[in-house]
């Protein structure tokens, strides 16, 4: 029997018991809205006209769902900050959501004085400490994480919380419309998905067959509009878990440069490996250029997967490859005998430069 078949055998690997987070996906989203729902935004947060949302690692994966899933469909423009720095026409008309698991992330920390120095409208969202504090402080609305579905307590492992905590919030100024009934079908979607790909299925798991293929390969995951936030949500989670080398590049930008690239060097023939997260929900054009896209990947002779996400709607397939995904990063993990919960590196970085660990 594979380690991968077996409860017992991951267990040995997955010391911080990242599968526990896996499952409880679902669950953490219908505890973000039992409790993120709760929380009142003044009426003075729906004067704005541009949005900032921002965060470092795992922190930052809800707001690279939203932006991906909203950024085309409000009336405002909403940018993404993975930095130290607010952009300079930050305002008093401006929304800015900064997250931080932690509540102790350098940069995120640095987001919200600036914030405040703006004038702007902000809230956080984080497990405590200095974040929540300083929200707290300036009696600005705060949703702090309770991590009762998160048993590993990795930030990049609380994408439930993060994303519908996020959208919650955002929500409550007005600017798109969240309600339970989205959450209900996403949660819906990701059990229907679990339910194919647990521990226990062991013939047939795509999850299984995927991370077998993907073992000793550089992936490469491609996706394009909507799909694009929660591609980085499984590529992050990959990085950190299975402690693999990835990328993930967008169609239709990639068709303008990347497939040049598949010549050189030889070994791009045996080590690439690229999965195609794809769509119903493309636009047409789109999705020729999948095809044609990864028909060129083929005739360089490297190795691909397509994802087709089914879900009926948007939000519901993001969730759906997120979950997906999890699973294909754990059960690499165990594959490659590596324990998916420390980041040894990262905390070094962190140590050298004096930053806090949040844990």
């Amino acid at each position: 029997m594979r380690p991968i078949d077996s409860r017992e055998e991951i267990a040995k690997i997955d010391k911080q018991n990242i599968l526990g987070s896996v499952e409880a996906l679902s669950d953490q989203c219908l505890h973000a809205w039992e409790d993120a729902s709760k929380i009142d935004v003044p009426e003075s947060y729906r004067d704005i006209n541009k949005i900032v949302m921002t965060g470092m690692g795992g922190s930052g994966l809800g707001a690279r769902v939203i932006e991906s899933l909203y950024s085309n469909k409000i009336k405002f423009p909403l940018v993404r900050i993975n930095d130290y720095n607010l952009p300079p026409w930050v305002d008093e008309k401006t929304l800015v959501i900064c997250s931080s698991y932690s509540g102790e992330t350098e940069e995120t920390i640095s987001n919200v004085r600036e914030a405040i120095e703006k004038k702007a409208n902000w809230m956080a969202i984080g497990g405590g400490n200095s974040l929540i504090k300083i929200a707290e402080e300036q009696n600005v609305p705060f949703y702090k994480i309770n991590p009762k579905y998160n048993p590993s307590n990795q930030p990049r492992m609380a994408i439930g919380y993060s994303v519908v905590g996020q959208l919650i919030l955002a929500s409550k100024t007005g600017i798109f419309d969240f309600c339970k009934k989205d959450v209900d079908e996403l949660v819906d979607t990701m059990k229907e998905v679990q339910l194919k790909i647990k521990v226990e299925n062991i013939a047939g798991n795509e999850a299984k067959k995927l991370a077998v293929r993907m073992k000793d390969k550089i992936v490469s995951f491609v996706s394009s509009g909507h799909m694009v936030g929660a591609t980085h949500v499984v590529n992050n989670q990959l990085n950190e878990n299975a402690k693999v080398f990835s990328t993930d590049f967008q169609i239709p930008e990639l068709n303008h440069h990347l497939m040049e690239g598949l010549l050189h060097p030889e070994a791009n023939k045996t080590a690439l490996f690229a999965i195609f997260v794809n769509s119903s929900l493309y636009p047409d054009r789109i999705q020729q250029r999948f095809a044609l896209t990864e028909e060129v990947v083929q005739k360089h002779d490297v190795e691909i997967f397509e994802y087709k996400a089914r879900a009926k709607n948007e939000l519901s397939q993001n969730f759906e490859f997120i979950q997906f995904g999890a699973y294909v990063n754990l059960y690499l993990s165990i594959l490659y005998k590596q324990n998916p919960g420390p980041l040894p590196w990262v905390d070094f970085f962190k140590n050298k430069l004096g930053q806090p660990l949040g844990k």
